[in-house]
Formats: C-alpha cells, sequence, structure tokens
C-alpha cells in the first residue's frame, strides 16, 4: 500500500493558511489597549481626582447672622412726634462673635437706641441716611466688643425692618 502524504497547512487548493496567526496578534494588542486605558482612566479618575480636590479654592467663609429684637424711639421731625421702629441683625464671619454679641446684648441694645433716637427723619428718608445709620451701627457695636475684649470682627448690620411714622 502507498502512503498518502498529507499536507495540514494547505487547504482546497494547497495554499497555505493565513491570518490565524496575525488575527491573534490583533486581538492581543486590542485587548493590551483596552486595559491600558482602563488603567489610564482609574488613574486620572482616583489618583489625579484627589490631587484635583486639594487645589480646589475654598468659597468664602460662612457668615452667621444675629438679630436682635425691634426697637421703638421718637425721632426729631418738624411738627408732630414721629417714631422709628427698627429691628437689625448683625453679620459676621467668625461664631464667637456672635457670642459675644449676645452676651454683651444689654450695652449694644442701649447705644443702638441711643443712636436711633438722634436721627432725623429727613435723613432717614434716603438711602443713603439709611446706609449711614447702618454704618454707625456698626462702628458702634464694634466700639462696645473692643472695650469689653471681645472679637469685634462685624461685617455689616442689616436692617430687618424700619420703619418711620
Amino acid at each position: 500500500m502507498a502512503k498518502k502524504e498529507v499536507n495540514l497547512d494547505d487547504e482546497e487548493g494547497g495554499t497555505p493558511k493565513k491570518g490565524g496567526m496575525g488575527k491573534l496578534l490583533v486581538l492581543l494588542l486590542i485587548v493590551i489597549l483596552l486595559v491600558g486605558a482602563g488603567a489610564a482612566a482609574a488613574w486620572f479618575f482616583l489618583v489625579a481626582g484627589d490631587e484635583a480636590a486639594e487645589q480646589v479654592v475654598e468659597g468664602p467663609p460662612e457668615r452667621f447672622y444675629t438679630s436682635l429684637e425691634p426697637m421703638t424711639v421718637n425721632i426729631e421731625a418738624p411738627g408732630r412726634i414721629r417714631y422709628l421702629r427698627a429691628e437689625v441683625s448683625l453679620v459676621t464671619h467668625e461664631a464667637p462673635v456672635i457670642e459675644a454679641f449676645e452676651r454683651h446684648m444689654p450695652a449694644i441694645r442701649n447705644d443702638i437706641l441711643g443712636l436711633l433716637a438722634e436721627q432725623r427723619y429727613e435723613d432717614l428718608n434716603t438711602r443713603d441716611g439709611k446706609e449711614s445709620l447702618a454704618e454707625e451701627l456698626k462702628e458702634a457695636i464694634r466700639e462696645i466688643l473692643r472695650s469689653r475684649d471681645a472679637p469685634d470682627a462685624v461685617e455689616a448690620v442689616l436692617f430687618n425692618e424700619l420703619v418711620m411714622q
């Protein structure tokens, strides 16, 4: 019997089989690229994200508010007697200022009542007059707190209510 030689590399036409090894290399390269891209993305979001979070600039400091009870005083006006009713709030960036403000409230309220009673109807009838009064009140409160060795970082005095009759 004669032996028949079989060529396993040949397909039907006797041409050698191509692409088997090439397809495997292409698939291997695609897998390596995907794994590398995933690792790069993980590094970017986990490691670089922490560095970016550390570099974020903080916003403005927290503000603290506290209010006085409404106060009513007589004010100077031509003709009949006029009244001024005011409710003010204190604004600061430091919590100890609020504590000092509340601790020294009787002295602060006394001085605010005195300043309000000195006001004239014509002056308070303008925006500049109201802003000027707010600035005077802020300085008076700061002075009271300073004289008592308390923190005095008062940012502003705001009017919650300002009514003249």
